[in-house]
């Protein structure tokens, strides 16, 4: 009878004892090499790192381009430059006579406009006339008989103009513009360069690869190119769910199967708020 009791009560304190259930820290995140998808092919998985084939520094490439052509639009501009002042430096003067004036009537007051046709003759006989636009202030003073003077090339008279403008085979307009706008546009380009740069750098230092699943995938021929829609949900050792969508283009899944629903992926974790599909 004394042994039943001792019996009963060590499987009595047996049942008190808490069953151990596993932890956060106890659950494996890490992908499997064998059997995780990767939507970027330029990618591999190796002990748990991700290891990219290519040096993912695309936008590095980009911003130099902007700088490039940047700087190509810059010099062509300069040279054109030189170039219209070695013409003007070159032509020659002769008097005309205003023989017409006009002015273009637009939808507002800031689309008028004033023309003037003036008409000057060369010692050869040859008779050449132009019709140029001018100020509102300029245009009163000019009446039809009134004499100016107007500058040509002695080579090329059809390329004329009022003695008190450039002769340019460019507009300045046009170069100052050529000058400022290029900087102006790439200077965004490059700031997102530099973003992206410290991202990719952070990412590289920080990033830890966690393992996902597939949620949904479609695949879409657009033009060329057939386009996978990923969308895809992770774990990390704080139990919350994130869920992410991926874009990217792979031709060779065009007529392969897509991965289905709980196919295990690899995502690039940094932070909740920058993470990205590998």
């Amino acid at each position: 009878m004394a042994k039943r009791s001792t019996a009963t009560a060590q499987s009595e304190m047996q049942a008190l004892v808490p069953i151990e259930s596993p932890t956060p820290a106890a659950i494996s995140l890490d992908p499997d090499p064998q059997t995780t998808f990767l939507l970027h092919t330029e990618y591999d998985l190796v002990a748990g790192k991700a290891r990219s084939h290519l040096v993912q520094r695309r936008h590095l490439y980009i911003a130099l381009t902007a700088v490039g052509i940047c700087l190509l639009f810059v010099w062509l501009a300069m040279r054109q430059a030189e170039e219209n002042a070695a013409l003007d430096a070159r032509s020659g003067r002769a008097p005309a006579e205003v023989i017409g004036k006009r002015v273009q009537e637009g939808g507002r007051d800031l689309n008028r406009r004033w023309f003037i046709t003036y008409q000057f003759s060369l010692p050869d006989g040859r008779t050449f006339s132009r019709e140029v636009s001018v100020d509102a202030a300029e245009y009163d003073f000019y009446f039809v008989g009134s004499r100016v003077v107007v500058k040509f090339l002695p080579d090329q008279p059809e390329k004329n103009t009022l003695a008190d403008r450039r002769l340019e085979a460019v507009e300045s307009e046009l170069l100052w513009l050529m000058v400022t706008a290029p900087p102006i546009l790439t200077l965004p380009v490059l700031l997102w360069a530099l973003a992206q740069n410290i991202l990719l750098t952070q990412y590289e230092r920080r990033g830890v690869v966690v393992r996902g699943e597939v949620v949904e995938c479609t695949g879409e021929q657009r033009g060329s190119h057939y386009h996978v829609k990923l969308r895809y949900q992770f774990m990390l050792p704080d139990l919350k769910i994130r869920r992410g969508t991926a874009h990217f283009v792979r031709d060779d899944l065009r007529d392969a199967k897509l991965p289905e629903k709980g196919t295990q992926v690899a995502v690039l974790y940094l932070n909740d708020w920058f993470y990205r599909l590998l």
